[in-house]
């Protein structure tokens, strides 16, 4: 106010006039700036200085009260925009600001941090904060997009990334595979040739004096005079060359090995946790280096069976050290081995992992993972415990459950065993078996005379031994008084627990706990050894109580419910199938199961990703071949889904799924799964530090050629003079049409017969056979021709790739071995090789006859198989090894793999 002087009047001034006044100066100034035309025209033509001044004073005067009228404007024009109470507002905002003024400091840190994210590149997610939008909606979107620009990144920098494609690495796989079968056979063969060489020629009379002549003296006598540890000792640099590996248990090599022979390059120690240090010393004695293999959770030696008088309610020392516990205790090098290959079903193994392994080992889902094959059988029984130390109902059970089983079609192609926690109901088990084999012969047999025979064991001395079925009789229970004694022998000493480690690990597929108590009946506050709480425990498991979740696994599931796994598993439930992500029961999982609708116990599919399971193999074969064929082994279906194809186009990869899953449905077969054992077929895995044996045995569908089937043309019967009217060379033109549509590669006597036969006429003379030549010539028809035959073949036939072969039938269906094309004789080559390897001439045309369906080796046949190894040889299908037996070559097992896909 005080600025502008006498015009400021309080809330009296007159604004309006004040605004008129200064417009009017900032006219006047304009206009004296224009009368003396600025001031490059005042320099010019103001000559005296004095009056240049004047002018800069006068104009320099004018510009503050302009900057000063411009501020004043603004203010004026608030003034009169704003209320009446424009005072009081502005005073209510300064109460509101002090009111808040301990949320102010919040609300400068906020406007700096939003004004910072702007700068780089934040501002929708500023703004979507400003719009009041939920804080965990913008932070997903925000994390989405920045992992969406890191994954473009990465993808952009890499090459093998930008350029992958699911197709092309499946074709890579299965490149690799051929690839390992191929060189796991010449490492076989280099292996065999290698110890071969080695062996010296025995047809060759030896010098008297020489080793080998030794040993053939020996042989001829029958080693008549000579002790197995004097002729070692005779024919110390003969034996290792004859027997490189040498298979004996420590006793044998004490008694057979005379200690100042050359070292053995290794000894190898199995199941060393049953071998006492003293033992082993002998052994060790007579190796350059050792690799002791054991289980220290398994069994450790023991003199139970040193005598006839052990007391197993009160054994005290009957454990011993094992050379396994002693090198452990010097810390020596150590590998573990973590892959697990004996149970068929993973329920067989996952108590013993969860309670003795800390769930380390890694075990392979089942395809029926929803089920236990551990089941409790209660037997309403009472446990001698003052006199014979047995549970007669619980044998009793146990043998009808044999016996249960022996009657069965479909369970009596499974072995079995028996478990017992004791010797006196082994015994007592075994009599009562015995009884009822004098009773039935056959079930004798049966038990006995099988490649695996059944046995009854107890704790002590089954260790090593498997079966399909075990059936585990527990024994202990309450006595005639309804007491239980927590007294269970060997259990409860210090490390009893290894002793049920043992008998809970030994069955393929089943498990069949007999048992007079339950596990509420253990009171654990009356004893504290460990192996009491164990049998707790698994009595639970066996009960049907699920075992508790290790902390990594429960790291393992929770981190396979984000991404893809997540996203697959909604489309399917969208699509009625009910999923499992990450199933199975230790760290090796297989990322998402999708359950049978016709069996929901059964998953119909398994899904594989390229995520932390794919990625925690450490090597190539494990990821493509191991793994994959033990699961195939175990039943399972499984899909691959790489992380790229679904990246690059996820909408066609949820169709392959939904294609497969459809396609399985529509031959998926309700029959009775396989319970026999089949071939055995082993394949290496390395675990994360160490490899392991794997044993599939799930066998490979044998398949079967198809037979040679005639065509069936419509009948018309007509005499030889109509059938060659030239009329009638449409109607024949299309009935040799059919029957080289039917059944080429066909014989030119074949398709004659055929044709002339639909016509009435009973076999083709000359002048019918040549009309039928000509009509031939005429349609062009595609070629070849062996030993003077022609073979006729379809247009879309090549005859140098063809694959496949047709087995002779009865009657109409029969075909001369003279009529079958050299091709299809090589293929029946190509297959026989492919299944047997290598084969000498002989054995390859009998087998190759019986595979074509000719039994008896004619004259005909063996020019038509010899014919066709002549084909298979000029086509580089078939060569020859170092030993003169057939082999295949690459080509040649390309098409036996063809022929065997094409039936």
């Amino acid at each position: 106010g005080q600025d502008l002087g006498s015009f400021y009047n309080g809330k009296a001034t007159d604004w309006g006039k004040l605004a008129q006044l200064a417009t009017a100066a900032q006219t006047s100034a304009q206009a004296l700036y224009n009368l003396y035309g600025g001031y490059d025209i005042m320099n010019t033509y103001c000559g005296k200085p004095e009056l240049r001044e004047v002018v800069y004073g006068l104009w320099s005067g004018f510009a503050p009260f302009t900057e000063a009228k411009t501020t004043f404007d603004s203010l004026l024009s608030i003034i009169q925009q704003a209320e009446e109470n424009w005072l009081d507002g502005q005073i209510a905002l300064c109460q509101t600001t002090l009111a808040h003024a301990d949320e102010l400091k919040e609300w400068i840190a906020y406007v700096g941090t939003a004004e910072e994210a702007k700068a780089i590149g934040l501002g929708n997610v500023v703004s979507s904060y400003k719009n009041g939008a939920d804080h965990n909606t913008v932070f997903q979107s925000y994390k989405k997009a920045l992992l969406q620009g890191l994954i473009c990144d990465a993808i952009d920098e890499s090459g093998a990334l930008g350029q992958f494609s699911g197709a092309v690495f499946n074709k890579k796989i299965e490149q690799y595979k051929r690839m390992d079968q191929e060189w796991t056979r010449l490492s076989q063969q280099e292996a065999y040739c290698r110890l071969a060489s080695k062996v010296p020629n025995f047809t060759r009379e030896a010098a008297h004096s020489s080793e080998l002549g030794i040993l053939q003296r020996c042989i001829k006598s029958g080693g008549r005079g000579t002790s197995i540890r004097k002729l070692f000792d005779q024919i110390p640099n003969l034996l290792p060359r004859l027997c490189p590996c040498m298979l004996m248990s420590p006793i044998s090599a004490a008694q057979y090995l005379d200690p100042k022979r050359e070292p053995f390059d290794i000894v190898v120690f199995d199941e060393a946790s049953q071998l006492p240090t003293c033992k082993a010393v002998g052994v060790l004695a007579r190796g350059k280096d050792a690799i002791i293999v054991g289980d220290p959770k398994q069994m450790p030696p023991t003199s139970f069976f040193a005598t006839n008088t052990a007391d197993e309610d009160n054994l005290e020392a009957e454990d011993l050290e094992s050379i396994l516990d002693d090198c452990l205790a010097l810390n020596m090098p150590q590998s573990h081995l973590l892959w697990h290959y004996r149970s068929r079903h993973e329920s067989l193994i996952a108590f013993s992992n969860s309670q003795f392994y800390e769930n380390k080992l890694f075990t392979f889902p089942s395809v029926n993972d929803r089920e236990s094959k551990v089941r409790l059988v209660h037997v309403d029984g009472v446990f001698d415990r003052g006199k014979t130390r047995t549970n007669k109902s619980e044998a009793q059970a146990v043998v009808e459950e044999i016996k249960r089983r022996y009657k069965n079609p479909e369970l009596s192609k499974q072995s079995l065993g028996v478990v017992t926690f004791n010797i006196a109901q082994q015994h007592l088990i075994d009599d009562l078996l015995t009884e009822a084999c004098a009773q039935d012969p056959d079930l004798e047999k049966w038990a006995y005379n099988e490649d695996e025979p059944l046995f009854i064991k107890n704790l002590e001395n089954v260790q090593g031994d498997e079966r399909d079925v075990i059936l585990f009789s527990i024994g202990f229970g309450p006595d005639e008084s309804g007491k239980i004694y927590m007294n269970f022998g060997p259990l409860n000493r210090e490390g009893g627990w290894r002793r049920l480690n043992v008998a809970v690990s030994r069955a393929r597929y089943e498990m069949m706990v007999f048992s007079t108590m339950r596990s509420e009946q253990l009171d654990l506050n009356r004893t504290k050894a460990e192996g009491v709480a164990a049998l707790r425990s698994f009595l639970e498991y066996a009960e049907g109580r699920a075992l508790a979740l290790e902390e990594t696994s429960v790291q393992i599931r929770q981190s396979s419910c984000d991404g893809i796994a997540a996203s697959i598993c909604k489309v399917l439930q969208e699509n009625g199938y009910e999923t499992d992500m990450s199933v199975g029961r230790s760290e090796y999982r297989i990322d998402i199961g999708i359950v049978n609708p016709k069996n929901p116990d059964q998953y119909l599919l398994g899904i594989m990703l390229d995520g932390s399971t794919y990625g925690a193999a450490k090597t190539t074969r494990d990821r493509e071949i191991a793994q994959i064929g033990v699961l195939s082994g175990l039943g399972w279906q499984i899909l691959r889904i790489w992380c790229m194809d679904w990246w690059d186009n996820r909408e066609k990869e949820l169709k392959r799924i939904l294609d497969k899953l459809q396609d399985i449905q529509n031959g998926v077969k309700e029959t009775k799964p396989e319970v026999s054992l089949p071939a055995e077929e082993t394949v290496k895995l390395q675990g994360n530090v160490s490899t392991k044996t794997f044993v599939d045995v799930q066998p490979a569908a044998v398949k079967a050629a198809p037979t040679y089937v005639a065509a069936t043309l419509p009948v018309k019967f007509i005499t030889a003079d109509e059938f060659v009217d030239p009329w009638r060379e449409h109607n024949i033109q299309s009935s040799i049409e059919m029957t080289i549509a039917y059944e080429a590669p066909i014989s030119l006597s074949m398709l004659t017969k055929r044709v002339v036969q639909s016509y009435g006429i009973a076999r083709a003379g000359s002048r019918i056979q040549g009309h039928l030549n000509t009509i031939l010539r005429k349609m062009k028809l595609q070629t070849t021709t062996q030993d003077g035959i022609v073979f006729y073949w379809k247009k879309d036939q090549n005859p140098d790739a063809y694959v496949g072969f047709r087995v002779s039938g009865d009657g109409e269906n029969r075909r001369d071995v003279r009529d079958v094309p050299v091709q299809e004789v090589a293929n029946a080559i190509y297959t026989v090789l492919h299944e047997q390897i290598s084969m000498g001439q002989e054995d390859l045309l009998r087998e190759t006859a019986n595979k074509l369906g000719y039994t008896r080796l004619g004259n005909n046949v063996l020019s038509a198989l010899a014919s066709g190894i002549q084909y298979a040889q000029a086509q580089g299908g078939i060569t020859t090894s170092t030993n003169g037996t057939y082999v295949l070559s690459n080509g040649g097992t390309a098409r036996a793999e063809a022929t065997l896909n094409s039936f």
